[in-house]
């Protein structure tokens, strides 16, 4: 049987060792595939966030030259003086020179009103009023410049002349998944624009506007494309692209379709419009764009009344990733195979180390059933087997300890019930016998005391009566230990009746200077006890701790509960003289006491011991001696 059980461990072993092998195998190239797929797509919309700020960095960095130079000139002298002055040809030839170096498509000066001073592209129309112009209005509106991106009317563009207005149409390509638009051409112009004050003797005199038209212009598509992708104006590689939108159509990009030509006038897909010009959010996600997908990235572009006007893409095709992660999927498979390998020729070796010492612990355990404790365990490796039977021995060690120890609290427990059945029975009968001579005595006392009153023997006749008195109560609470009661129980809340019985030891004598500090628990559930033996229990605890403080002291009375033991917790804890080390193993038997001669009998805590026991509690006692003593008493929640 023995050799069969072995056989049996080692075959598990080896069919538990293939069986992970096979599955952690198989779900490695799974889970692996699927990390691999979400890593890759995750860092691939991370490099889609980054190049997209990028790319509104460029954007605004474009608007930001344009704003920047012509701020610069309008705070010149003589530039504000010529057109408070309205000097027409002054403006012209400074303009006109700054037009192309700022490449700018459309410079416009405007008084105070919005009415046009001077237009360098079209000289000949002036003084009509272009305040439908966002920027321009604005400005006029707040005396502060104005930028952003803009849309200009196709009535405007063709006032700065017909071939501005021609350059700007868009022949719009209806588009697959794109929405539907009841037009052929767009006429109207997304541009990049700026308005500035200009200002005389602290009044607003006029404005320079300046705008840069995107439509069929590809500048700062190609800008972006070449710092991102790093493509130059090589198309057959495409490693990414650029687009502006004006609403949901292309006006300037470098995507490009089959032939090679770029796709201005398609449309984005109509989920796409929604969320970006719509919802007004950013979009991250694979898109259908002109003819393949794309991870996209999409923003919306604002106009200077935060309105969207547009939007920026920037977007990378998926094929792209898609060779990385076919690539990378195949790595990860070799890997895994080999690995596969290699974990079965460990296994095979693993299982060859691991039979012998399990056998070892069988056995050691067999014998522990029967008893044998000192069985241990050879230590075959510095290992986890070696560890485990390091741990074994341990346990078995332990398990000694503990049986030891336990054989010797029950020891304890029954001789301490025998001494105090056999001293309950020894008092019963010593009592019985002394209690009817001590009635004599009192009686006839009293009575001689009335005889002898007045005389000089009426003193010693109270001493004798007192004395009596003393002794009857001393047999009295020897009756009490020896006597066996039969417990009343009820349900208590064990709070309760301890506030009970220390309101009334509050205003007691002995505890003028004793501050009673309660620390309960309100968590703790009700128990069934014998309600007058609890408040002897606790009257007798807070007396004696009173006594042990006779200088005052501090007496912490804490409640808990013990949910894994399922026992209620009662400690008192003073600060009193403390008990010395030989005295604290003897301060549950009966008649013993430290106290003064005639200040205790030495019974108190052995009935309190009974007591507790007699509820299928546990009392127990710490002290240092000079620090103070707690009393723990655990009493069954029925």
């Amino acid at each position: 049987m023995k050799i069969k059980f072995k056989s049996s461990i080692r075959n598990k072993l080896y069919f538990g060792f293939l069986f992970v092998v096979i599955f952690t195998g198989a779900a490695s190239l799974v889970a692996g595939y699927r990390i691999i797929n979400r890593e890759i797509i995750n860092q691939a919309y991370e490099t889609v966030r980054s190049d997209l700020r990028t790319a509104q960095y460029i954007y605004n960095k474009r608007l930001y030259q344009l704003e920047m130079t012509l701020n610069y000139i309008s705070t010149l002298d003589y530039v504000q003086r010529s057109i408070t002055e309205r000097n027409r040809t002054f403006i012209m030839g400074k303009f006109s020179k700054l037009k192309s170096w700022i490449g700018a498509d459309i410079i416009i000066i405007t008084d105070n009103k919005g009415n046009v001073i001077k237009r360098v592209n079209n000289r000949n129309i002036i003084r009509d009023n272009v305040m439908e112009i966002s920027a321009i209005r604005k400005t006029i509106e707040t005396g502060k410049l104005s930028t952003g991106a803009g849309i200009l009317s196709p009535e405007i563009l063709k006032r700065e002349g017909s071939d501005i207005a021609r350059g700007a149409v868009i022949k719009i390509v209806p588009t697959s998944m794109g929405r539907v638009i009841n037009q052929k051409y767009e006429e109207r112009a997304l541009v990049l624009n700026t308005a500035i004050p200009v200002f005389s003797n602290g009044t607003l005199a006029g404005v320079i506007y300046g705008a840069k038209i995107v439509n069929n212009q590809f500048d700062i598509v190609d800008r972006i494309k070449y710092l991102l992708f790093r493509t130059g104006k090589d198309s057959s590689r495409e490693l990414g692209a650029a687009t502006f939108f004006l609403d949901d159509i292309r006006v300037s990009t470098n995507v490009y379709n089959q032939k090679g030509e770029r796709t201005v006038g398609t449309q984005v897909s109509s989920q796409v419009y929604t969320k970006v010009i719509t919802e007004g959010v950013t979009w991250l996600d694979r898109a259908f764009v002109v003819n393949k997908w794309h991870l996209a990235g999409y923003a919306p572009i604002h106009d200077v009344d935060e309105k969207i006007v547009g939007m920026l893409y920037v977007g990378i095709p998926q094929d792209r990733f898609d060779r990385i992660k076919v690539s990378t999927t195949s790595f990860f498979l070799f890997t895994t195979i080999i690995t596969a390998l290699l974990a079965g020729f460990i296994a095979v070796y693993l299982v060859k180390r691991i039979i012998h010492p399990i056998n070892e612990i069988v056995d050691a355990s067999k014998e522990i059933g029967e008893g044998n404790y000192n069985r241990k365990i050879q230590i075959f490796h510095d290992d986890e087997m070696g560890y485990l039977a390091r741990a074994f021995n341990s346990m078995i060690d332990a398990i000694q300890e503990r049986d030891f120890i336990l054989r010797e609290n029950t020891q304890k427990q029954i001789v301490q019930s025998e001494k105090l059945a056999s001293l309950g029975r020894l008092a019963s009968g010593i009592a019985h016998e002394i209690n009817n001579p001590l009635t004599g005595i009192l009686t006839y006392s009293s009575m001689m005391k009335e005889d002898l009153k007045g005389s000089q023997y009426e003193e010693d006749l109270d001493v004798i009566i007192d004395e009596t008195m003393r002794c009857r109560k001393i047999v009295r609470e020897v009756l009490d230990f020896a006597r066996e009661t039969k417990l009343e129980k009820q349900v208590i809340d064990l709070n309760h009746v301890i506030l009970s019985a220390i309101s009334i030891l509050e205003k007691h004598f002995a505890f003028r200077n004793i501050n009673i500090i309660k620390n309960f628990s309100f968590e703790i559930p009700e128990i069934s006890a014998d309600l007058s033996q609890i408040k002897s229990v606790i009257n007798n605890l807070a007396v004696n701790a009173a006594d042990a403080m006779p200088a005052g002291g501090d007496l912490i009375i804490t409640t808990g509960y013990d949910p894994e033991e399922g026992m209620v917790i009662i400690k008192f804890q003073d600060m009193g003289t403390g008990i010395s080390e030989e005295n604290i193993g003897k301060i549950f038997d009966p008649f013993f006491t430290t106290k003064e001669p005639g200040k205790g009998t030495g019974l108190g805590l052995a009935v309190i011991y009974g007591i507790v026991e007699g509820h299928n509690g546990r009392i127990s006692v710490d002290s240092v001696q000079g620090e103070g003593t707690t009393f723990t008493i655990k009493l069954p929640v029925e």
